[in-house]
C-alpha cells in the first residue's frame, strides 16, 4: 500500500537521447504526405531533431494537419504523466501524442503558429480512423526558437496538460485509457525535443 501519490509513482521511461539508434522508438509518417519521408535524427546536442518538412494530405489538412511521429512505451501505460521540452525552429505545427494504440487511435496535444495553415492554435484531439475530433482547443501559438516544456497529466477520464509549469487545459475524454507517448511534426522542418519522461501513478 502507497503512504502517498509520491511512493505510488515509478518512472517508466527516461529519454535523454544519447543512441543515434534509437533504441525502443517507432518512427510513423502518415499516408499521402508530401515533402516526406520524416528524417528523425539524434545530433550531437542530444536533442531529438526532425529534419524534414513533411505535410499532408495536400488540399485536405486543416483539422487533421498530418505528418509524422515517433512513439515508445508500452501499450499498458494507463495513468501517467508524460514530460517533455520542446524547441520549435519552425512555425508550423507540432505536438505530443499520448494513450497511442495505434496509427489511427491516440490523442495528440497540438502546437500550431502558422496562419496559413491555422494558426495560432493549441489543440487537443482524438484520432480515431483517418479523421482528428477535437476535445479543446485556443487560439494561441508559440515562439520560433523558444524552448518549451510540455507536460501531459492522465488519470482515468482526466487530461490535464500544462506549459512551461504554467496550466494549460483540463479536458475529460474515455476513448483511450491506456497507451504508449510518442511527439509529432507537421511541416515543421527543424523541431526538435529532449528530456521525454514519463512517470507512472
Amino acid at each position: 500500500m502507497c503512504l502517498s501519490l509520491s511512493a505510488c509513482e515509478r518512472t517508466a521511461l527516461d529519454e535523454r537521447f544519447f543512441d543515434p539508434a534509437l533504441p525502443g522508438w517507432q518512427v510513423i509518417d502518415d499516408p499521402d504526405t508530401v515533402q516526406g519521408p520524416s528524417d528523425w535524427r539524434v545530433e550531437k546536442d542530444h536533442w531529438l531533431h526532425q529534419l524534414s518538412n513533411i505535410w499532408g494530405r495536400r488540399g485536405d489538412f486543416i483539422g487533421k494537419w498530418y505528418g509524422t511521429y515517433i512513439v515508445a512505451g508500452e501499450p499498458g501505460w494507463k495513468n501517467y504523466r508524460f514530460s517533455v521540452r520542446a524547441k520549435p525552429g519552425d512555425n508550423d505545427g507540432f505536438g505530443v501524442i499520448f494513450r497511442f494504440k495505434d496509427q489511427d487511435h491516440f490523442y495528440r496535444l497540438f502546437f500550431l503558429d502558422d496562419p496559413m495553415s491555422g494558426g495560432p492554435l493549441t489543440r487537443l484531439d482524438k484520432r480515431n480512423g483517418p479523421d482528428y475530433t477535437e476535445i479543446w482547443s485556443a487560439k494561441r501559438g508559440y515562439k520560433v526558437d523558444q524552448e518549451l516544456r510540455i507536460d501531459i497529466d492522465l488519470d482515468g477520464d482526466l487530461i490535464r496538460a500544462s506549459v512551461d509549469g504554467a496550466p494549460l487545459l483540463e479536458a475529460k475524454d474515455n476513448t483511450y485509457s491506456s497507451g504508449k507517448v510518442g511527439l509529432f511534426c507537421y511541416a515543421q522542418q527543424g523541431q526538435a525535443f529532449d528530456d521525454v519522461r514519463v512517470t507512472l501513478h
